[in-house]
């Protein structure tokens, strides 16, 4: 087991490492364990939708409504190549900025969507956002030009956040502090980020957080309500697998096999720390948790929006009934069976979107190598696209309009940033 990381409560990923792997074995434990009931045959299940016409407690039929088995030898239709038209335009507005002299992450976050000139590849990626968002809730995109931006960290930079202009508004999707060894030392909220090994900056001399390398179990994110993006730079010498699958699959799978019981208890109030940013939990005098209610599948407006963190949950897993604990480990195996989700390594040069209030996902172990080109690295961002007209479930709102910007709540006054590199890897 990888070492703890050393206890320094100012900053950010000074947590125990411990509780990481604690709750990913416990994770594992208990897919392994749990048995789901076959399907109920001759039951006349009432059904209801799609997403805007969703009746509580009924089966969704809904394009969100898949199984990864469903999509087999239909790569084309959830797969968008960029074309050298598209190529040629994105550079062209990356060129155009340059030229003006935006050469700074301070220059790069100030610019909006008028500043990038995207008149045919921008309307492309709305439509595909729309597709994300309203339809089945993911999407590949292929061809990125990393290659064209190696030596090019700021172009490569503009092209990325171009293409999260062009969708909406992008939210803070990641709590973090100056790098290691920095003189400010400052907290700041990330609306770009660097997904490597080691991405978080931590006390001299500690090893990377366990949530860099361990497996990541199936989740939603927590400040995000719309859409998530990454794009690979480079992979891992191993692993690093990117997995996603259907919240709306596993909701109707539930009522299929006859467990309204587990989708009911699912649909009322479920309480997890809340928390000051990305990693602390607020506590109390006494050291006790302070919590907010959550809703795993929550019914609203004609639309379900399902927000799972079995990690979160089991901070508070003493409080669970036995049905809750029930439907954890249900949603779990459900999510963990090959037959529902996508497994890819994002090749480079690959974007992913999901709709998070819609499609859960996870990533295998990371096993980074010497070499920079064995090393996980891609750029993450949170987007409120302007694609979504759906509006956010009352628990999904305090997460994505905390403060103006939305997304994870940063400390009052901490700056806004789009960091160029990994904050405790200045030179990836």
């Amino acid at each position: 087991m990888t070492a703890a990381v050393a206890i320094n409560p100012g900053h950010l990923y000074a947590q125990s490492a411990d509780s990481y792997y604690l709750k990913s074995q416990r994770y594992a434990e208990q897919v392994a364990k749990t048995k789901l009931p076959p399907r109920v045959d001759n039951v006349d299940i009432p059904h209801s939708g799609p997403q805007g016409k969703v009746v509580p407690l009924t089966i969704i039929d809904d394009p969100a409504d898949w199984k990864a088995k469903d999509w087999e030898g239909r790569e084309a239709e959830y797969t968008y190549f960029f074309t050298p038209e598209d190529i040629v335009e994105l550079a062209a507005a990356v060129d155009a900025l340059k030229a003006r002299g935006v050469s700074t992450e301070d220059d790069i976050i100030a610019l909006t969507k008028d500043d990038f000139a995207l008149p045919k590849l921008g309307p492309k990626l709305v439509a595909l956002a729309k597709e994300v968002t309203l339809g089945r809730g993911f999407q590949l995109l292929k061809g990125f030009p990393v290659d064209d931006y190696k030596s090019d960290r700021v172009g490569l930079v503009l092209a990325y956040w171009g293409v999260a202009l062009h969708l909406g508004r992008p939210l803070v999707s990641q709590t973090d502090h100056d790098y290691e060894g920095s003189i400010s030392g400052g907290t700041y909220g990330s609306i770009l980020n660097h997904i490597t090994v080691g991405r978080h900056a931590r006390p001299a001399g500690t090893q990377a957080h366990a949530v860099d390398t361990i497996r990541l179990v199936f989740h939603s994110d927590q400040g995000a309500t719309d859409l998530i993006s990454l794009l690979s730079l480079t992979n891992a010498k191993e692993g690093g697998v990117s997995k996603w699958v259907s919240s709306i699959a596993i909701h109707n799978e539930l009522l299929r096999r006859g467990r309204k019981d587990l989708v009911e208890v699912l649909s009322k109030p479920w309480y997890v720390g809340r928390k000051i940013d990305q990693a602390r939990f607020e506590r109390d005098e006494a050291g006790n948790l302070i919590k907010e209610a959550t809703i795993p599948f929550e019914y609203h407006d004609g639309y379900l929006s399902v927000y799972y963190q079995s990690n979160n949950y089991q901070e508070v897993e003493k409080e669970l009934s036995p049905l809750q604990e029930e439907a954890l480990w249900a949603v779990a195996a459900l999510a963990e069976d090959p037959e529902f989700h996508f497994a890819q390594i994002l090749e480079p040069g690959t974007i992913e979107w999901i709709h998070n209030p819609s499609i859960m996902h996870s990533r295998s172990e990371v096993v980074d190598g010497e070499a920079s080109d064995e090393k996980r690295h891609l750029l993450r961002f949170w987007v409120d696209t302007d694609a979504n007209n759906r509006p956010i479930a009352p628990t999904f709102a305090p997460r994505s309009s905390v403060q103006a910007q939305g997304g994870f709540k940063v400390p009052e006054g901490s700056k806004l940033r789009l960091p160029l590199h990994p904050p405790s890897r200045p030179e990836a």
